[in-house]
């Protein structure tokens, strides 16, 4: 069966020239994302400004995660999502972090824990679309909203703890106390209210959104 709107055809289990086939096309769509994210970094650390040259370098190459994924899990991931992915990458480790941008806008954290939020209610719509696709049957209503909104929230409190261990182990300062780890998970738990929200209302994004939740879906074939 066609993903409509992907690019993609719907994976087998086994199907390693197609699993090399999208994870090329995910490679060369992600690959713009990590020359334009090393130029601008090497540019502004030649021209002298406070960057985290290394850092910047291991997160370039973070944009081929989904084109790894992708190999790995011989699935397909929509253009929808692994846009948004590398926008989270370019907005927050790498403008955040490594241009210290968090530093400049002091909001601009909780910025991105709430886009990120979005952006993972939106991988836990693509959990359940998958398993409906595979099962050639539509799940409950009720099941794939609780993993649509599970998703951001579970994702949110393990950065968080993550955070923490960082602080404790490594002397790291990610977290400023507990107002700001509370907002972190809020703000993560919003977005995915808001992907919610827009997917019930405006049935959007439908290459990511599970079949059953889509008003007129039809049943996989």
């Amino acid at each position: 069966m066609g993903d409509a709107g992907t690019g993609h055809p719907l994976l087998t289990v086994g199907d390693s020239r197609s699993t090399q086939r999208s994870a090329r096309a995910s490679a060369l769509f992600a690959l713009p994302f990590a020359i334009a994210s090393l130029l601008v970094v090497f540019v502004l650390a030649g021209l002298g400004f406070n960057v985290e040259t290394l850092l910047g370098i291991v997160l370039a190459g973070t944009v081929f995660v989904p084109a790894l994924v992708e190999f790995v899990l011989r699935t397909p991931i929509p253009r929808a999502l692994q846009l948004h992915y590398l926008i989270f990458i370019v907005a927050g480790p790498l403008a955040g972090s490594v241009l210290h941008v968090y530093d400049a806008i002091p909001r601009w954290d909780a910025y991105v824990h709430f886009d990120s939020g979005v952006m993972l209610a939106w991988l836990g719509m693509l959990a359940v679309r998958r398993a409906e696709e595979r099962a050639r049957v539509p799940l409950p209503t009720w099941f794939g909203l609780s993993v649509v909104m599970a998703t951001p929230m579970a994702f949110a409190g393990a950065w968080e703890i993550c955070e923490f261990v960082s602080d404790v182990i490594l002397g790291t300062t990610s977290q400023s106390g507990l107002e700001d780890t509370m907002l972190d998970i809020v703000a993560g738990t919003a977005g995915g209210l808001l992907a919610i929200a827009l997917l019930m209302v405006a049935r959007r994004p439908r290459t990511v959104a599970p079949l059953s939740l889509l008003r007129g879906g039809r049943r996989p074939r």
